[in-house]
């Protein structure tokens, strides 16, 4: 035989409902099986687009700092005493002292030491208010076809280290994640 298929019959495959049937060739008979397999396809059909800008916005920055403040405080201190020569000014105990001298005219002239000036800082801490308009942007990411697929996830600290290891997603960036999910 030339392998056309002959029934037991004596028909041929196809006749009574396309069944397969045997083939006998010298002694040996042969029995062709035939099935059906379902084949996956999957197609991307794009379901819209997002549209990811920036904005920018005026907060109210305020800013308290201390700032330290120095005041000077002269003393005037009569001494009244003769002496004999000029002394320079020096500091004592933090206190700046300038002597200050006058030539009186008695019988004689004499040095006298008429009064010294103690000049000393006095610091003080005073609270200042500094205010300023401060300028941030922030990213709106709008879904013009509402295709409902975006969704805006802020990340908190608590919330980073609860998800389990494959979620995280550390290797990509924030915009590469927005159109990752948007297409998934």
């Amino acid at each position: 035989m030339s392998g056309r298929r002959v029934s037991r019959a004596g028909h041929t495959p196809g006749e009574h409902g396309g069944e397969t049937e045997p083939v006998h060739i010298q002694d040996t008979e042969i029995l062709e099986l035939h099935e059906e397999e379902l084949v996956a396809h999957k197609e991307t059909h794009e379901l819209g687009e997002i549209q990811v800008r920036t904005e920018v916005e005026s907060v109210p920055g305020r800013l308290e700092v201390d700032a330290l403040r120095e005041e000077v405080v002269v003393e005037h201190e009569p001494v009244g005493e003769v002496v004999s020569e000029r002394v320079p000014a020096w500091e004592e105990d933090g206190v700046y002292v300038v002597p200050v001298y006058e030539e009186r005219l008695v019988v004689s002239k004499r040095l006298v030491l008429r009064e010294r000036i103690r000049i000393r800082r006095v610091g003080s801490t005073e609270r200042q208010l500094f205010e300023e308009t401060l300028r941030r942007e922030r990213v709106v990411v709008d879904d013009p076809q509402q295709t409902g697929r975006v969704r805006e996830v802020y990340p908190t600290d608590s919330a980073a280290d609860e998800k389990p290891e494959e979620e995280r997603d550390t290797s990509s960036g924030f915009l590469t994640g927005l159109v990752r999910k948007a297409l998934e």
